[in-house]
């Protein structure tokens, strides 16, 4: 009983911090940089109810609007922070955790930026809710649980087609490497072998789509001018293909947004870069805990790594060109895949911890009886 009260409790505190979160970014947030096209979604720049369903802009413009003819232009913002709620708690109520664990999740998916940009009248908010489904349906699979809520799954894969159709590559290589581990039975060395496949399928459609990437490459500094704020002068894409062979940096720089010299220089910037350090370092903490239980167990979970790897190395490249040229571009746009890459990792982190810890207890009951 104690621990569904701290359960709700926690859940609690989340939801009231994307409520106070919404009032920092349209009365705070606002005063010192742009809240991107919030306002102009809230005034009627992007209505349009006759595209609504075919354009990812019009439809949030359009919604945005007639929320703010109903609600006026504070609690407009209200239903896009419901649905971004329910979509992280979509996706974490179906991993198993402790207080503890809730709460440390819970705290890496309250960070300012994510917090901000996803309690708004947003793309961001609307991508937290369909990546949250998305990410509860791949949960409900790996865990080999009855997948229920089937219109509901169809609304999410709907507004990610329509709103980030190239996260749906990660997702989709995901979902058939899963298909193909249950369907052919595979164990370790088959799932290791399924992964090596998947690098080279990766690896061979990006060569044979290369002139198409680098054409559109070089078509992307014309949609960040030297004239927006923070925007960097085009170094990335000079040369043909360029975009591949500054890859694995620019989806670093991407992810983090400024460098360090860009947040020594502006304090929004500053407060990005420590927030990107802080989830790195989360990121290199937690891998590294697992990395030495796989020491201890000398067992190696290439299932788990299969899993986080694919749909992450595509989705930090598909995102990279959008958030390579300007830090506080890199920031928001990172924000509509944050809540899954954490849940996601959290879920398998938590998933080889319990299963460690069931084994010890397992040979500690075997050691007492003999």
């Amino acid at each position: 009983m104690k621990i569904k009260i701290k359960f709700k409790r926690l859940w609690s505190y989340f939801f009231i911090s994307k409520f106070i979160y919404m009032f920092l970014a349209i009365f705070v947030y606002s005063q010192f940089t742009s809240l991107g096209d919030v306002f102009g979604y809230l005034t009627g720049e992007s209505s349009d109810t006759q595209k609504m369903f075919t354009h990812s802009t019009v439809m949030v413009g359009t919604i945005a609007y007639k929320l703010r003819l109903i609600f006026g232009p504070f609690l407009a913002n209200v239903p896009f922070v419901l649905i971004s709620f329910y979509g992280i708690y979509y996706a974490v109520s179906r991993i198993d955790l402790t207080n503890q664990q809730l709460a440390v999740l819970l705290l890496l998916l309250s960070f300012p930026n994510f917090g901000i940009w996803t309690s708004v009248a947003s793309k961001e908010a609307v991508a937290v809710f369909f990546m949250g489904v998305i990410l509860g349906f791949i949960i409900d699979i790996i865990k080999k649980r009855h997948v229920g809520n089937y219109l509901l799954i169809v609304i999410a894969f709907y507004l990610c087609i329509l709103f980030k159709p190239q996260y749906m590559i990660g997702i989709s290589a995901l979902l058939i490497y899963l298909f193909l581990s249950r369907k052919l039975r595979l164990k370790g060395y088959g799932k290791l072998l399924l992964l090596v496949l998947f690098f080279i399928v990766s690896f061979g459609l990006l060569y044979i789509f290369r002139y198409e990437i680098n054409g559109l490459s070089f078509n992307m500094p014309l949609h960040f001018p030297l004239t927006d704020g923070s925007t960097r002068e085009n170094t990335f894409w000079v040369d043909d293909f360029d975009v591949f062979k500054n890859a694995l940096y620019g989806m670093y720089l991407a992810f983090v947004g400024p460098t360090f010299t860009e947040a020594t220089q502006k304090t929004t910037h500053l407060f990005a870069w420590i927030e990107s350090m802080i989830i790195l370092s989360t990121f290199a903490v937690g891998s590294l805990k697992l990395y030495l239980v796989a020491i201890k167990t000398h067992k190696f979970n290439i299932y788990y790594l299969s899993i986080f790897l694919i749909p992450t190395l595509w989705i930090l490249f598909v995102h990279y060109p959008f958030g390579v040229l300007n830090p506080g571009s890199a920031i928001r746009y990172r924000e509509n895949f944050y809540g899954f890459l954490v849940i996601l990792f959290y879920f398998l982190y938590t998933e080889t911890l319990n299963q460690y810890y069931q084994n010890i207890k397992i040979k500690n009951k075997i050691q007492d009886k003999q």
